[in-house]
This record gives C-alpha cells, sequence and structure tokens, in this order.
C-alpha cells in the first residue's frame, strides 16, 4: 500500500486531490470550514482546483469571505461521490460542527483510505468506517488529554445557561460552526430564550437553516426586534472566541458569560471572574475517543496526521504497543 497516500503540510494527498490543505491537483477537499483546514484555499482556486465540500461547508466559506467560481464549485453530497484516477471519493458523516465529513477513498484495487477530519463521539454520532489505511488529526493525542465528563458536558452546558438565563442575559463566544452546534444543542434541550447574531452568524445560520438544520427564533444584531428583546433582557447573544475580551456590552446589560473551550481537561466548569466561566465544550474527539476510533475501524496502518495532532508520536506509539496496529506520524 505504499504510495497510495502522501501528508504534506497537513494536506492529504489521494489520487487527483488534496484534503484540507495546498497542492496543485485537480481537486481540493474542505471537510469543513475551520482555518487550519482551509490553509491557502484561495491559493488552490487561484490555481484552478475544483473546490469540493458539503452544499453547507462551501456556502459557509462564502460568508466567511472565500470566493469560488462557479466553474470551480463541487457541492457533494452523502450519497454522491467524485470519480478519480484511480478510484471514488465519497463523504461520510461526523459529529464536529455543522457541514463537517469524514473522505473516504475507495481505490479500484480494494484499498480503503479514510479520514476522519476532526470528530467527536466515534460509534455514536461519528460513524467508525472500516478502513485499510486510517489517517487522523490527534488533536488531542496524549493519555492525560482525558475528559471523564465527556458525557455530561451537553447537558452541564445547557442547565448552566438555563440557571444563568433566570437572572439575565446570556453571551457565549465560541468558534464559528461550534456556535451552531450549541444553538442546535440547546434548541434541542428546550430552551426558547431568543439568540441575537452578529452580521456574519446570522448569514451563517440562514444557510444552516436551509440546509435542513432547525434552529428557530434567532434575529440579527442591527433589528429592532432585537433591540427590543435586548432591553428585555432575556436573550442569548452569540460571538466568535475571539471577542472574549472585547465583550460588548448590549444595551448595558451586564450579561453573564460563558466562553468555550476544550483545552480544559480537570473539571467543566471554571469561574473566570463574577460574571464570566470557561466551560470545556470540545467538538474534538478526547485521547479515548481517538483511540475508540483507530480500535473499530481496524486499519492495517495509521498515519497521524503531525501538523494538527498533540502528541502525534505518543498517539502512535500507543497505537502501535495496545492496538498491535503500524502506526506512522507524517
Amino acid at each position: 500500500m505504499e504510495g497510495v497516500v502522501e501528508v504534506k503540510g497537513g494536506g492529504i494527498i489521494v489520487d487527483e486531490a488534496v484534503i484540507d490543505g495546498y497542492h496543485n491537483l485537480k481537486f481540493r477537499v474542505a471537510t469543513h470550514i475551520h482555518s487550519d483546514h482551509t490553509v491557502d484555499l484561495n491559493r488552490s482556486i487561484s490555481y484552478g482546483s475544483r473546490i469540493v465540500g458539503t452544499n453547507l461547508t462551501l456556502k459557509w466559506l462564502k460568508c466567511l469571505g472565500v470566493q469560488i467560481p462557479r466553474s470551480q464549485y463541487v457541492p457533494l453530497g452523502m450519497d454522491e461521490s467524485i470519480r478519480l484516477s484511480n478510484g471514488r471519493l465519497r463523504f461520510e458523516s461526523c459529529l464536529h460542527i455543522p457541514g463537517s465529513v469524514q473522505v473516504v477513498y475507495e481505490r479500484d484495487d480494494g484499498v480503503r483510505v479514510v479520514y476522519t477530519g476532526d470528530f467527536k463521539k466515534p460509534s455514536v454520532k461519528t460513524p467508525v468506517i472500516d478502513s485499510d489505511i486510517l489517517i487522523i488529526d490527534a488533536v488531542y493525542g496524549r493519555p492525560d488529554y482525558v475528559r471523564p465528563f465527556d458525557n455530561d458536558v451537553e447537558h452541564i452546558l445547557n442547565s448552566f445557561v438555563e440557571k444563568l438565563l433566570r437572572n439575565g442575559p446570556v453571551h457565549v463566544y465560541a468558534y464559528y460552526g461550534k456556535i451552531h452546534e450549541v444553538m442546535l444543542m440547546l434548541r434541542e434541550n428546550g430552551v426558547v430564550a431568543p439568540f441575537i447574531l452578529p452580521p456574519t452568524h446570522y448569514t451563517m445560520t440562514r444557510y444552516a437553516e436551509s440546509s435542513g438544520l432547525r434552529i428557530d427564533d434567532y434575529l440579527p444584531l442591527t433589528s429592532s426586534e432585537a433591540e427590543e428583546i435586548i432591553r428585555d433582557k432575556y436573550y442569548i447573544y452569540f460571538n466568535h472566541y475571539s471577542n472574549r475580551f472585547n465583550e460588548q456590552y448590549l444595551n448595558n446589560s451586564n450579561p453573564y458569560r460563558i466562553v468555550l473551550s476544550g483545552w480544559e481537561f480537570n473539571k467543566p466548569i471554571r469561574r473566570l471572574s463574577k460574571r464570566k466561566w470557561l466551560i470545556a465544550f470540545s467538538d474534538h474527539s478526547d485521547f479515548n475517543g481517538l483511540v475508540e476510533y483507530v480500535k473499530y475501524s481496524n486499519p492495517l496502518k495509521l498515519i497521524v496526521n503531525r501538523r494538527r495532532s498533540n502528541g502525534a508520536y505518543e498517539f502512535a506509539k500507543y497505537v502501535r504497543e495496545k492496538l498491535n496496529v503500524e502506526a506512522e506520524v507524517r
């Protein structure tokens, strides 16, 4: 199976396609919108690569300023595939952010290559795909990157938000996509407070709903309806993680503030100040989740993507010694 896969600069090269990285090939696949997976995307567009992603991912990229010419725009559904020189490429679902996918490349000689992309909750919300060659981004690849409360954190976050809302508005800070994961989770768990969104997040939410996600009762920050709701002080305002130190006090509301970060392993909630908390809500599997995926995918060979892993060599060593799977870092 030598030569089936290359990993360069974090990008995975199979046949005529590069996934989540730049190379001068016919196809550039984007598993989702996060910046570490869209590095040099404009360069790929300039080269003429056809940009492949879910319809939502491609629309969200447009929201974030990426201009993909119509002739290079290739939305790919879960029931579709692309023919390459020596096989077919298709998507599988995963739990990360809306629009995210795993990538499966089936060679004509029967070899199956699987790239997980970012994911969490393998076997439960992310299907584990049988593979011959498995490529994984071990974001939390060290054995001490374990959250004992991982299965409970959604309930913890939901309950905490509901508790705060009884006394005032709540501002939530998270990365693109994670915001929408949280909005969906809150709605599914019965939170009915209106969502107030800055312009980019509002447009992304409209695209998400057009793709079938039900979020409901969300308003652009600049609307008169939002102004009225803000005066009533019963709402949840969402903004990007980068704004966590530059909070907007809407209408002098002195809100409760929640920052979401996966880099917390000791306890699910940590108080930062009188009205501000950090909650360990991650959209990546911890170490145990990574091991579980490898175990049940049962590959002949594991490739750990060094560029997007923390503890890549430790993770590869663990897989070799504990799962008896050939593993290397690239």
